[in-house]
């Protein structure tokens, strides 16, 4: 196959119109273009210099010490907290910023009477760690995918392609999107009847990212895993004490094992993947939704659409971290407490994704939205096999400047058919989390990641 090079990108400051870009068969770029991560891109990719009116400003390198107030183990504080609303989008104004929403924003203003989102002033706080810089930097010109766009066929850490030629590889981004060396997270996911009425299901993940690892070479060191994760159940109570095993594979199917206490045995679980339901979820989100996409991309055809300014949740505390906050509070009515989601304007990049040939999804297509400045889709809409939409997604991106990254602390899905919504990744009544766990050699070892350790960590 010939091999189409995309040449520089132009900056792109219309907010009207994305700006579109030819595909290419390979992430392969040339110095020329890689000698600008770090000069007119910043180091991953994005575009470092404000927008023509300002509204977004200049990236100048993020956040990267938290406040000296913290201390790990305690609660998150809010950085932006003295920030207020710049303005406010609801039914009224709506034709104003239709141009800086999806598709599936849009509809929760028709669908969900007294809806609204307020816009903040645009903070470009991410920033990430120097040894991620200068990976990304070597996989500008080496990351590439195979002929039909599916697999790694050289490359690892993030970023893989900082200057994607394609809409797989812009996918491949988010989904190794730099988190930590190794985490524990605590979670709670809620999905509130229309009577209101609620179960909150409770989970403790911890997770051993070898991808994020900067001691691990390659994927032949990580034996071709990219992440080993173990997810506890901890409520409800009758559902308490399952525990699922997951092998990320960079380029094979998910393993996954399950512990049942009713059982008390392993087996191995398939169905942890795809449009399969996620747990806890009430069947109003697929288990590749967590973390708004997750998994392999074999399913999807995967186009580049281009970027554009949009308003999306951001720097989000409160709904996550806000202390003192009751879930039954954050979910009283057709929707989360309005006031407790921050939005603000940035550039993302637009991937359309449709159901390949041969393949199925309940999701005939799927459009997401991508931060320029992590590569973590933020917005994604879900069509139906009739083309109708179904579902609109929102991720919570939140400021972890100790690690430093930005990561999604949570989701929120509206299905507009069902009229409800389901919110995984709760976290204010939760124990806090611990991103600093696998740098300071607090995660288990690798033993604790196998299918022989699942009845242990289900008793006890």
């Amino acid at each position: 196959m010939k091999r189409i090079v995309l040449g520089a990108l132009a900056p792109c400051r219309v907010a009207l119109a994305l700006c579109a870009l030819p595909l290419a068969a390979s992430a392969e770029v040339d110095e020329q273009q890689a000698a600008r991560l770090g000069q007119d891109l910043t180091p991953i990719g994005a575009e470092r210099a404000a927008n023509d009116d300002g509204s977004i400003p200049e990236w100048t390198g993020g956040i990267k010490t938290p406040s000296p107030d913290w201390k790990r183990g305690g609660p998150r504080i809010d950085l932006f907290a003295d920030d207020r609303p710049l303005f406010s989008i609801d039914a009224s104004n709506l034709d104003q910023y239709r141009d800086k929403l999806s598709a599936g924003q849009q509809a929760l203003f028709a669908t969900q009477p007294g809806y609204r989102m307020d816009i903040y002033p645009t903070r470009r706080s991410c920033g990430h760690p120097d040894w991620i810089y200068e990976a990304t930097r070597k996989n500008a010109t080496t990351a590439r995918l195979d002929q039909d766009r599916v697999y790694l066929v050289a490359g690892w850490h993030p970023v893989l392609f900082p200057i994607p030629q394609n809409g797989a590889e812009a996918i491949w981004n988010h989904i190794y999107s730099f988190v930590s060396e190794g985490w524990v997270e605590n979670n709670a996911v809620i999905a509130p009847t229309r009577s209101g009425d609620m179960t909150v299901s409770q989970f403790r993940l911890t997770s051993d990212p070898l991808i994020f690892k900067p001691n691990i070479a390659d994927s032949d060191e990580a034996k071709g895993r990219s992440t080993l994760a173990v997810v506890e159940r901890l409520s409800p109570p009758r559902l308490a004490g399952s525990v699922v095993l997951v092998h990320e594979m960079v380029n094979d199917q998910r393993r996954a094992w399950i512990y049942n206490p009713g059982q008390r045995r392993v087996r191995r679980a398939p169905t942890v993947a795809y449009d399969n339901p996620l747990a806890g979820t009430e069947g109003l989100m697929t288990t590749d939704q967590s973390r708004m996409f997750t998994g392999i991309i074999d399913r999807f055809d995967w186009k580049l659409v281009g970027k554009q300014e949009m308003y999306v949740p951001y720097n989000v505390f409160a709904i996550n971290h806000g202390t003192g906050l009751k879930y039954e509070k954050i979910l009283s009515g057709q929707y989360p407490q309005r006031d407790l989601i921050r939005y603000e304007l940035h550039r993302v990049w637009v991937v359309e994704a449709t159901v390949a040939a041969g393949k199925r999804h309940v999701y005939a297509k799927r459009r997401f939205y991508l931060d320029e400045d992590t590569w973590l889709a933020l917005v994604e809409d879900m069509y139906d096999k009739q083309g109708e939409l179904w579902r609109v997604q929102e991720g919570f991106l939140t400021h972890l400047p100790e690690v430093p990254t930005c990561n999604l602390q949570g989701t929120i899905t509206y299905d507009l058919v069902a009229g409800r919504y389901v919110v995984d990744g709760l976290k204010t009544e939760e124990e806090p989390d611990d991103f600093l766990a696998g740098r300071s050699g607090d995660i288990p070892n690798e033993s604790f990641f196998t299918p022989d350790s699942l009845r242990r960590v289900g008793r006890r």
